[in-house]
């Protein structure tokens, strides 16, 4: 007769052979319906500022959002500057935008720009290993910043978007064309 253990290990047997199991896998399915698409615009929104200087001696910004937005304590903002122009394969501008947190290694040492939000604005500012003084006009001067405020429902759901690529974000959230820029001070 068989123990109770004998029946144990061949249970457990049985289990590993077919979990070993060599079945071919059949034809996939047809592709489901496509999910709500939204109009540009509806999950996302982009504020566009220009002419913002980090000046002495805090080398901060306070962005408010403009009149009439009314922000959620949920929402996520995504805080773009505008780093250079280039031109694209056509012979049209295009620009390159890079996400904060951004690190630039200066000749004085490391800088970094950063921000925080709340649902009412976004607080811009730079850190840096070396007194920031020492920074030149490159460094502080006249930047175009892009805001993206993202509700959290959607942030939270798309997390395969590269949140450091403008654009992709653009996509992703049904962001507004905005205006292209033609000439901005190329950056460190």
């Amino acid at each position: 007769m068989y123990s109770f253990k004998n029946y144990l290990y061949l249970s457990i047997l049985v289990l590993v052979a077919a979990a070993c199991s060599t079945e071919t896998i059949g034809p996939q399915g047809p592709t489901g319906p496509a999910g709500p698409q939204g109009n540009p615009g509806e999950s996302g929104i982009v504020f566009e500022f220009t002419g913002v200087t980090f000046t002495a001696p805090d080398y901060e910004v306070f962005l408010d959002y403009p009149t009439g937005f009314e922000g959620l304590d949920s929402d996520v903002a995504l805080i773009y500057l505008l780093w250079d122009v280039q031109t694209d394969t056509n012979g049209n501008p295009l620009d390159i935008w890079r996400a904060l947190p951004q690190n630039v290694l200066t000749p004085n040492g490391l800088l970094q720009y950063n921000f925080d939000f709340s649902k009412q604005d976004v607080h811009l500012f730079l850190d840096g290993d070396f007194n920031l003084s020492l920074l030149g006009a490159i460094d502080t001067d006249n930047w175009v910043v892009r805001v993206v405020v993202v509700p959290g429902n959607f942030f939270g759901g798309r997390s395969s978007v590269d949140l450091t690529d403008y654009y992709a974000v653009k996509e992703a959230y049904g962001l507004p064309d905005l205006e292209t820029h033609t000439l901005v001070e190329s950056r460190r």
